[in-house]
């Protein structure tokens, strides 16, 4: 589940802020109980926006702008869903390779009992021409 993060509490200018959102940040929940980037321009602090979303401190968590606001979850849940994409992705890729390994194998059947010959100078394309 994605939890949502107060807007930082540390001064953060614009340049800082740029590339926070086009990335996703691994980092630590501090003691403090509060998400922190150290950034090459300065660091970042944030809390968490719900008490119920807090995470124990030194939770492995990631951080990424979303929607005009930020966001983070614990690694272990961003592994477990990428994992579970991946074998979506792969049971796809062989779903589609077997209905398509179905569809070459009944066109071969459906040809194999067709005795029709067709001449190519009587198709409708070159009765036009």
């Amino acid at each position: 589940m994605n939890r949502v993060l107060c807007w930082p509490h540390t001064p953060i200018f614009p340049a800082l802020l740029e590339p926070v959102k086009h990335g996703r940040f691994e980092t630590r929940v501090t003691d403090k109980g509060m998400i922190r980037l150290d950034l090459p321009l300065g660091a970042v602090e944030m809390k968490f926006s719900s008490p119920q979303h807090q995470l124990e401190p030194g939770a492995q968590v990631y951080v990424w702008w979303k929607g005009g606001g930020f966001v983070c979850a614990p690694a272990s849940e961003i592994e477990t869903e990428e994992s579970e994409s991946r074998n979506i992705a792969e049971r796809v890729l062989l779903a589609r390779s077997q209905l398509a390994s179905a569809r070459k194998e009944r066109q071969a059947r459906l040809a194999a009992h067709v005795d029709i010959v067709v001449d190519e100078t009587d198709s409708p394309a070159h009765a036009s021409a």
